[in-house]
């Protein structure tokens, strides 16, 4: 299998596609720079190897809840919305 490096959208991906096998994330612009398909392998590796993936569900959480409260705070004038904690 050969590994290639490629430069997409100033990020530098390692990737087992190359020109001739180019995955359709890179061909349809996949959104997030082609991330997409590293973060299902990376779900579906937790599961089968019984362990928490890597972002978690929590870390997900946090991260939507931080541009759900900011998105909030921004309509209602900048006031501060407090994050929940997820569990």
């Amino acid at each position: 299998m050969q590994i290639v490096y490629r430069r997409k959208l100033g990020f530098t991906k390692q990737t087992v596609y190359d020109d001739s096998n180019p995955h359709l994330s890179f061909l349809q612009g996949g959104g997030h720079g082609g991330s997409h398909p590293h973060l299902v392998h990376e779900f579906v590796r937790s599961i089968l190897e019984d362990r928490t993936p890597v972002p978690s569900d929590i870390d997900g959480a946090y991260w939507t809840g931080v541009g759900i409260c900011a998105h909030q705070s921004a309509m209602d004038g900048g006031v501060v919305k407090r994050v929940p904690v997820f569990e």
